[in-house]
């Protein structure tokens, strides 16, 4: 019997998440579509999630033309956020960037999916950080497309401390690596955090510790590259005149500025 992998079903799984279940929930007929709005918004309030979900998902079907129709959209996401269901939440968010990609209301949806995606992440950063491109990928979305938008300043800020958590993985890998004799493959986790996660304040540790894993391995030219680069960036640290000594140019002077 042919398996079909969990996540191409799960979008479908998603948008009847609440049809699968018996509907506790009915309107009495003759509500107008903002009186059941407002019905299933109460619930909501009330932190009847589940309940929420139910009054929105009938309240999509009844009033497919309403122009609250996209908001119960989201608040069906909002709703699994408050109730801290981060994986629905996330998937609810994401299909909305996915089939209206030009509301109004864009910027708050990936907003919100990164948040999600966001808690996903475990608190240790020996644990599985999966989640951690979508977070990035969805902050990245709203201050890059949306830079006037007011949730752009806060999504730039979580992107950073995403991206903070991912150089603090590499150098934590790195170091174990390091710490166990096995250099060669601490370095590309060194070079990662200088490649991809540069400014985050990683970077004299990450150079550091490239310059002494090449000088452990007796590669001297790459050893006193990456010092010679530490001593440009951090010219007045201790750090740097420890790792120049220790590769043979601790009496070496320091490169001119062009144009000096």
């Amino acid at each position: 019997m042919r398996k079909w992998p969990l996540l191409l079903l799960f979008p479908a799984l998603v948008m009847t998440a609440g049809a699968c279940q018996k509907k506790s929930f009915k309107f009495s007929g003759d509500e107008t579509d903002e009186q059941a709005i407002d019905k299933c918004m109460k619930l909501s309030e009330k932190k009847k999630f589940q309940e929420a979900v139910e009054c929105l998902e009938i309240f999509k079907s009844r009033f497919p033309d309403s122009t609250y129709a996209l908001d119960a959209e989201l608040n069906i996401a909002d709703a699994y956020f408050r109730k801290k269901d981060w994986v629905l939440a996330a998937e609810t968010y994401n299909l909305f960037t996915r089939l209206h990609p030009t509301s109004e209301k864009l910027d708050y949806a990936y907003y919100r999916a990164g948040l999600s995606y966001e808690k996903q992440l475990p608190k240790g950063i020996d644990r599985d950080l999966s989640s951690m491109n979508q977070a990035e990928e969805n902050f990245a979305m709203v201050f890059r497309r949306f830079p006037a938008s007011p949730y752009a300043e806060m999504a730039k800020a979580k992107y950073d401390e995403v991206r903070g958590r991912g150089a603090k993985k590499d150098m934590y890998v790195g170091k174990f690596y390091f710490k166990n004799g096995q250099y060669r493959a601490a370095i590309p986790r060194f070079l990662e955090v200088l490649q991809e996660y540069p400014g985050l304040g990683y970077d004299e540790e990450a150079l550091e510790r490239t310059a002494l894993a090449f000088h452990k391995l007796g590669e001297k030219e790459k050893a006193q590259g990456a010092a010679q680069l530490m001593r440009e960036k951090f010219p007045d640290s201790k750090k740097t005149q420890k790792v120049l000594k220790k590769v043979g140019l601790a009496s070496a002077p320091a490169p001119t500025p062009a144009g000096n």
